[in-house]
């Protein structure tokens, strides 16, 4: 719930015995395609848009090369821009089809529940998932033989989920050896059917389920097989099949013996998206050592072949978040000398045509807090030189919507770049938190208890009645208000504001550390 509460998703009641959804309604933010960032897939030719893909999936079937099939036309992908969230794909024909090859790396987290059987031991817990697509291969749509392999250089994915790992006793091992079996071919057939297994026994598509199988792993003695939902955070479905694990193998089992194949098939132990070619596989061993587990000729348990686990964490995730207390902070990271700024326009966005033409808007009047002088400087058109230099002495600017409103319409009466201005954008942060905006009236009213004296419409009003000192008023009251409102989360962690629904709920806010960046930015 913090971590949730300090990301926005949740947001805290006023009183700290309450959580509700930033959203009003919040299922629809979930995409049924996916979670996670959505990637648009775009062809080349046309700019038209032909889907979306999360990016999850993005970097194993929307790589640089790889051939995407979209409502049965395939297409080649020319390239992956995931920070701008963009797939560029073009028209292919061709005989030919791409596999991805990918690295994966497992740690148990959390242990939520253990059994151990006299074959085996099953756990269930939280983990971390660690891929890295590696490249891919070329191979031929007729006789599925490769073709050629490509090297690709992509970030690293990681996220946590919920899985189950059955481990498989050091005796077993030994004694498949002695035996001359390919144990690791029959470890990763094993993987690789029971997750073909789980539709059986969960409502689910083998797509929606993810598997590593670990000769060794620094977390258990001897051979494990980890099986996780491919979703962040988990969705069920290995909760429920840690139930069911007993009939998960004994249908894994029943596959495997009924399969006519000599040397396994995808209807047995090969995998369609297997990230190492299905490689190595070994459908007999691996026949040999499901029986093994399902009924061993003694109690393997009592050879001391599993590693004494205790529930609950195994150590602290190592993206531990600045979330664990929602609480006042110091004020360290704020200079001696800030300045709070706001200003008033001439015309109106309708006037000018439109918002993109903010530096057409003009400046009527604008207001400087100094905190060194702990005074106001109201400015007039007339002055706008001195307000630049005035804000430049400063070690921090802050504003609310100031970077891109703000500084827009002051840009019109300087050739002085103002993005070299240490900018603190409370609006900015609150956009960040939220997923939406909040005005400076809607914060002011809960978090300080006060109002706006006016609002930009009747600001503009003023200028064309020549009215410059109730906007100079007017414009004073803001600033101040925008500069109680900074000291307010600095000190207490958060703002408050009334949602949807009408409830008070608490935002939280970090302006110590986005103080901290921007000075660093600057640096």
């Amino acid at each position: 719930i913090k971590r949730l509460t300090w990301n926005g998703t949740l947001l805290q009641g006023y009183d700290g015995e309450e959580w509700f959804a930033t959203r009003k309604y919040p299922q629809r933010q979930v995409n049924l395609r996916g979670g996670g960032k959505q990637l648009q897939i775009i062809r080349e030719d046309n700019g038209e848009i032909v889907g979306n893909i999360d990016a999850g999936r993005a970097l194993k079937e929307c790589h640089p090369g790889a051939i995407y099939l979209h409502s049965a036309i395939t297409w080649l992908v020319e390239k992956c821009d995931m920070e701008n969230k963009e797939i560029i794909i073009s028209n292919f024909r061709g005989n030919f089809h791409t596999r991805p090859t990918s690295e994966k790396e497992t740690e148990i987290l959390e242990i939520f529940e253990r059994k151990v059987f006299e074959g085996f031991a099953v756990s269930h817990g939280r983990l971390l998932v660690r891929e890295k697509v590696t490249g891919y291969q070329k191979r031929s749509n007729r006789t599925n033989k490769l073709i050629a392999n490509f090297p690709l250089d992509l970030p690293e994915q990681r996220f946590e989920t919920v899985g189950i790992w059955l481990e498989v006793p050091k005796i077993t091992q030994d004694e498949m050896e002695d035996a001359q079996l390919h144990f690791m071919g029959a470890l990763h057939a094993l993987e690789h059917t029971m997750i073909g297994m789980f539709p059986l026994l969960v409502l689910c598509d083998r797509n929606d389920i993810g598997g590593i199988s670990c000769p060794i792993h620094f977390q258990t003695i001897g051979a494990v097989v980890f099986i996780y939902d491919g979703h962040p955070g988990g969705i069920g479905l290995c909760s429920e099949a840690h139930s069911k694990i007993e009939e998960l193998l004994k249908q894994t089992e029943e596959t495997i013996d009924s399969c006519d194949c000599e040397n396994g098939c995808p209807s047995c132990v090969h995998s369609p998206k297997c990230g190492s070619g299905n490689r190595p596989i070994d459908k007999d061993a691996c026949l040999v050592l499901v029986k093994l587990l399902r009924a061993p000729a003694c109690n393997r348990y009592k050879h001391n072949s599993f590693k004494k686990l205790e529930l609950g964490k195994m150590k602290e995730a190592d993206n531990k978040s600045q979330e664990s207390e929602i609480t006042g902070s110091s004020v360290k990271n704020l200079p001696a000398n800030y300045g709070v700024f706001d200003l008033e326009t001439k015309f109106s966005a309708e006037e000018v045509g439109g918002w993109q033409n903010s530096y057409k808007m003009g400046i009527s009047v604008a207001v400087v807090y100094d905190s060194l002088k702990d005074d106001f400087v109201i400015y007039l058109e007339n002055e706008i030189d001195k307000l630049v230099e005035h804000l430049f002495q400063l070690d921090l600017v802050v504003g609310f919507n100031n970077r891109r409103f703000d500084n827009s319409v002051l840009s019109a009466y300087t050739k002085r770049n103002l993005n070299d201005l240490v900018n603190l954008d409370l609006l900015e942060i609150i956009h960040e938190r939220l997923g939406y905006r909040l005005s400076l009236d809607r914060l002011a009213q809960i978090t300080l208890g006060c109002k706006k004296s006016a609002d930009g419409l009747q600001a503009l009003k003023w200028y064309k009645q020549g009215k410059i000192e109730k906007i100079s008023s007017y414009c004073k009251k803001d600033v101040a208000i925008t500069r109680d409102l900074m000291l307010y989360g600095l000190k207490h962690g958060y703002f408050l504001f009334r949602n949807k629904a009408g409830k008070v709920v608490r935002l939280p806010i970090d302006i110590e550390n986005a103080i901290g960046r921007e000075i660093k930015k600057a640096r």
